[in-house]
């Protein structure tokens, strides 16, 4: 009986122990909000901080002497359309005689997709901001 109670005893002590201890980490409600709108604050002004240096390296880009350096994006979305076109258009037209589309892993399917998305999101981005200057 004597370490039954003082098992019951220690797990009471623990348990008042975290209770206390959680207690005094409970978050009072505003300042629950007063921390989710700084860190929605800080996710914009982040997102705004990256779109702007994406406009600024795409701008130093087109005002480049350097023709590789201005024309790798355009190429890039050109070669992509052309695999698009080739793989998914024309190939299947030509497999009753013998041609197969090429097979493209998933892995250059997703830095096409990310490198178009990034650059027609930020264009769609700086027309937007474009706008809202009228």
């Amino acid at each position: 009986m004597f370490f039954g109670q003082e098992a019951q005893g220690l797990a009471k002590g623990f348990i008042d122990g975290i209770g206390g201890i959680i207690s005094r980490f409970k978050a009072d409600p505003t300042k629950v909000l007063e921390l989710e709108t700084d860190l929605q604050t800080l996710a914009i002004d982040y997102e705004k901080s990256v779109i702007a240096s994406v406009n600024a390296t795409m701008q130093a880009e087109a005002k480049s002497e350097h023709w590789a350096q201005w024309l790798w994006r355009p190429c890039f979305g050109f070669t992509a359309c052309a695999i698009l076109i080739n793989n998914y258009i024309l190939l299947p037209y030509a497999e009753p005689f013998g041609v197969k589309p090429l097979a493209i892993p998933s892995e250059v399917w997703l830095m096409v997709m990310a490198v178009l998305g990034v650059a027609a999101w930020t264009r769609g981005t700086e027309k937007i901001e474009a706008v809202k200057k009228r």
